[in-house]
């Protein structure tokens, strides 16, 4: 949380004892009724904003607040996140709205993240709070001002960054599990490097995963037998996209591996492309819809010989992509929709929908929604000798189909006091009965 090194960076420090004792400075009528909206990381511990803005009434149905506090973020080129707390009028305060943002670092620990967030909240409600009674009692600090003049470093690229913008990942992960009849092991592992830019975005990433079942099967004559299945999968691409404008973007993604799930001895690609945003890049936050055209060849060698008799192609694939996203005060809503076909044989083509949607109907009632379907006619891989029972059952191999899909839904209706000032983490903080 860099507000020493920010030129002007203001700290708030409200002079407010606990909850409870400003609440009887000020009857809950006369508070600020505050609605945050926050399904982002660092915002998972409500008690936490509650005890750190104690100056107004936290309230759970934004149809009922003064000020609905929206929380959206998006990745950084360093690794970590940029936040954006649009504070939104309700009510007498319709139009009185603004934008706040800060940006977490990519090592950044969740208490990290949480505090910079709850002083950004802070400083956004000084405009809300001013004609309040609690406006006496606010006092504003202001910090670094041996660094003005001092350059913040969110400008990639900058003099003082050795690394010239460049960020590293490397993740290892693994569980074996077992019993006296079966055993399981799993080991995945991935690096990558990316740099990012106004002008370019370059993304680098290689991974590796294997995937083994081993299970004892007793025999008709006694014996026990073993059945053991490994699924091994490796890959490394990457993309380099220029900005060219506010609202386009032109770019090439390249990629190469192996599957034994897709019966892929070798496959690589590279394909260029241009996408487009209806909308500036710059409210990619708050919505965007974009529209994205790729077009390269495809290289695969199979482990078998294929349903169409090949052991090795190479194949010209296009593919366009729609994607819309909109976060707002009444929900979120992402659609996507994806169509490749193979210039070869345009009957070898798959086109994927997916998306998800959580609003709120009316007060305390919202539903959500996720899901995709695709139809998938392009599975050039599947191999002739099919798969054994083992790999069937075990789902090492993937099985020709014509169709895939998911979905999941729920619904929420939440009723009495809108006020949830009181912090009370006694026996945890969820509905769990214990006998």
């Amino acid at each position: 949380m860099r507000f020493a090194r920010s030129v002007g960076a203001v700290v708030l420090a409200f002079l407010c004892p606990p909850a409870a004792s400003a609440q009887q400075a000020a009857p809950d009528g006369d508070l600020l009724n505050l609605y945050l909206d926050c399904p982002v990381m660092g915002c998972e511990d409500s008690d936490f904003f509650r005890r750190a803005v104690p100056f107004v009434n936290w309230v759970r149905d934004s149809q009922v607040s003064d000020v609905h506090v929206l929380v959206t973020s998006q990745p950084t080129g360093g690794g970590g996140r940029q936040y954006t707390l649009a504070f939104i009028g309700v009510g007498d305060r319709v139009g009185l709205d603004q934008e706040l943002s800060h940006a977490s670092a990519g090592d950044a620990t969740a208490d990290a993240i949480r505090n910079g967030l709850v002083e950004k909240l802070k400083l956004g409600l000084v405009r809300y709070v001013q004609d309040t009674p609690v406006a006496d009692r606010l006092r504003v600090d202001f910090e670094g001002e041996d660094d003005l003049g001092v350059g913040s470093g969110d400008s990639a690229g900058g003099a003082g960054d050795p690394w010239d913008s460049w960020v590293f990942t490397l993740n290892g992960s693994g569980f074996v599990n077992g019993q006296s009849t079966s055993r399981f092991s799993n080991f995945f592992g991935s690096v990558g490097a990316n740099r990012t830019t106004e002008a370019w975005k370059l993304d680098l990433e290689g991974n590796f995963s294997q995937n083994v079942q081993e299970f004892e099967v007793p025999e008709d004559d006694g014996s026990v037998s073993t059945v053991k299945e490994v699924r091994e999968d490796w890959g490394a691409g990457g993309s380099a996209v220029r900005s060219a404008g506010a609202q386009w973007a032109i770019g090439v993604r390249a990629d190469i591996g192996s599957s034994t799930f897709l019966n892929q001895n070798l496959r690589a690609s590279i394909k260029p492309g241009v996408e487009y945003n209806v909308f500036p890049y710059s409210e990619s936050s708050r919505r965007s819809l974009t529209f994205q055209y790729l077009i390269g060849p495809n290289h695969f060698s199979y482990n078998e010989r294929t349903i169409f008799g090949h052991t090795e192609e190479t194949r010209l694939q296009e593919s366009l992509t729609a994607r819309l996203s909109v976060v707002a005060p009444w929900g979120r809503w992402t659609t996507s929709v994806t169509g490749a076909n193979y210039l070869h044989d345009t009957s070898k083509y798959n086109v994927a929908i997916s998306g998800n949607v959580n609003v709120r109907l009316f007060r305390g009632f919202s539903i959500r929604v996720a899901g995709n379907y695709s139809w998938i006619r392009d599975q050039l891989f599947v191999a002739a000798a099919g798969a054994t029972q083992e790999e069937i059952l075990l789902q090492q191999r993937q099985l020709q189909t014509s169709y895939r899909y998911f979905t999941s839904f729920g619904v929420e209706y939440r009723f009495g006091s809108i006020f949830n000032n009181v912090v009370n983490p006694r026996f945890g903080s969820g509905s769990t009965f214990f006998f």
